[in-house]
C-alpha cells in the first residue's frame, strides 16, 4: 500500500498535491493561517475547485493569532464553504480521491513549515481515501443537521467574520501583559456520536487476510492522460528524448517508490478496437527517488509538460514491446481477467468490473498486487516473443 510517513516539508508536500487537484479539496483543521489560505484560494479560483473546510471559531484563537480571520475571509471570497465545530482537534486533508493526509499539522504556516509535526500521506489507495472522505462527510452532515435546528450557528459567513474582526481588534487593544482572564467565546456545532473509522487499522487487517499473492507487488505508471492520449500507432520511445527515455515523471514526490521496485510502463491511449484505455507497453526497475530527482530549470532535454511533472525516478533494465503502442496489453482486459485481484487493497473481494476500472482514474501511478505483477510479467513475455523487444 502507498502509505508514506511525512516528518518534514508538510507544506511542500501539500503544495505539490494542490497542483494536481481537478475536482475537490476537503480540509479539517482547527487553525487556519492567512498565508496558507491565500495560496489555497488562488488554486481554487484558478482551477474552479470545490472546497469545504471544517475549523474552529474560538475568539481567543483569533486574539492570540493562532488562527486568522483574514484567512477565513479569503477562503469565503473564493467560494469555500466553511463550518465551525467546537472541540475540533482532527487535522485531515483530502484531494480528489487520490490523496489523503492525516497529520498533527494545522493549515497554518507554522504547522506546515516550521513546527515539528508528523503525518501520514495515503497515495492512490482508493478504499482508504474513501474511508477518509466518509469521515469528513459524516462530520459535515452532522453540522448541517445542527445548523437546521440552531439557525445556522455553525456556518461561517463573511458577515460573521467581519463582525468578529471588530470585536477581536477591540479585545487586542485592551490586552496587557498582566491579562489572565482569557476570552471563552466559542461558536460552532456541538456534536456527539461522530463516526470513528479505524482507517489504517482496517486497511492493514484487510491486507493481512490475503494470501501471499495479494500482498503488494510493483507499480503501474501512467504517461499521457485522458485529455492528451498517446497515438496508438506510435511507439513508446517515440514520445521521449534522450533525457526522458530512461526516466519517468510525476506531479508530486514519488517517495513511496523504492530502489528495485518493479515498474510497469503504461501509456494512456487506445486499444486495437479504438477503445480508450491505458496500454501497458513494457517494464523496468526503479532506482528509487531522492530529492535531487527534480527538474527546475530549462535544459537540453526540457519539455514544457515538466512544469507540472517536475519529479522523476531513473529507470534501469528497461524492456519495451517493439512497434506501436497498440501492440501492448490493454488495462481494461487485465481488469476483466483479474478483477479485484489486480490491486492489493481489493484482493479477494468481489468487486464489479465497473468499480475496479475506476481505480486508476486521475492517477499517475498505482500499486498492484503481487499476483497482478506475476501475471503481467507472463503476458509481457508473450508479447516480447510475438513482437520483439527494445532493451535499454
Amino acid at each position: 500500500m502507498a502509505i508514506e510517513l511525512i516528518t518534514e516539508n508538510h507544506g511542500l508536500e501539500i503544495k505539490s498535491i494542490l497542483n494536481t487537484v481537478e475536482d475537490r479539496i476537503l480540509i479539517i483543521s482547527p487553525f487556519l493561517g492567512k498565508k496558507t489560505c491565500e495560496e489555497l484560494s488562488d488554486v481554487i479560483i484558478k482551477n474552479n475547485i470545490l472546497c469545504k473546510v471544517i475549523t474552529r471559531f474560538y475568539r481567543e484563537d483569533f486574539i492570540q493569532n493562532a488562527s486568522s480571520l483574514d484567512g477565513l475571509l479569503c477562503l469565503l471570497e473564493a467560494g469555500v464553504e466553511i463550518m465551525s465545530l467546537i472541540g475540533l482537534h482532527t487535522k485531515l486533508y483530502l484531494f480528489d480521491d487520490k490523496y489523503s493526509i492525516i497529520t498533527s499539522a494545522n493549515y497554518t504556516y507554522g504547522g506546515l513549515f516550521s513546527n515539528v509535526e508528523l503525518g501520514i500521506k495515503i497515495d492512490n489507495e482508493y478504499d482508504i481515501n474513501i474511508k477518509c472522505e466518509e469521515y469528513f462527510n459524516d462530520i459535515w452532515d452532522k453540522i448541517e443537521n445542527f445548523n437546521i435546528k440552531n439557525n445556522n450557528k455553525a456556518l461561517i459567513t463573511k458577515d460573521l467574520v467581519n463582525e468578529e474582526k471588530k470585536i477581536v481588534n477591540i479585545a487586542i487593544s485592551s490586552r496587557t501583559k498582566s491579562t489572565t482572564n482569557y476570552n471563552e467565546t466559542k461558536q460552532g456545532a456541538k456534536l456527539e456520536n461522530i463516526a470513528v473509522f479505524d482507517i489504517l487499522e482496517e486497511a492493514l487487517i484487510n491486507n493481512s487476510k490475503t494470501d501471499n499473492k495479494g500482498i503488494v507487488g510493483g507499480w503501474l505508471k501512467f504517461s499521457a492522460d485522458s485529455k492528451h492520449r498517446h497515438d496508438p500507432n506510435v511507439g513508446y520511445f517515440d514520445r521521449f528524448n534522450d533525457f526522458t527515455r530512461t526516466r519517468t515523471f510525476f506531479p508530486t514526490r514519488p517517495i513511496g517508490i523504492k530502489s528495485d521496485d518493479r515498474i510497469f510502463l503504461s501509456l494512456v491511449s487506445f486499444d486495437n478496437d479504438n477503445v480508450p484505455t491505458p496500454i501497458i507497453v513494457g517494464r523496468a526497475f526503479s532506482d528509487g527517488f531522492n530529492e535531487k530527482n527534480f527538474v527546475k530549470n530549462k535544459f537540453d532535454g526540457w519539455d514544457d509538460w515538466m512544469i507540472n511533472y517536475p519529479y522523476f525516478i531513473v529507470l534501469n533494465n528497461i524492456e519495451i514491446i517493439k512497434g506501436p503502442t497498440k501492440n501492448g496489453i490493454s488495462l481494461l482486459e487485465m481488469y476483466r481477467t483479474l478483477k479485484s485481484n489486480f490491486y492489493p487493497s481489493t484482493f479477494g473481494l468481489n468487486y464489479s468490473f465497473e468499480k475496479i476500472r475506476t481505480y486508476h482514474y486521475q492517477k499517475d501511478k498505482i500499486r498492484i498486487s503481487k499476483y497482478a505483477e506475476e501475471y503481467l510479467n507472463d503476458e509481457l513475455d508473450k508479447k516480447f516473443l510475438n513482437f520483439g523487444k527494445i532493451i535499454m
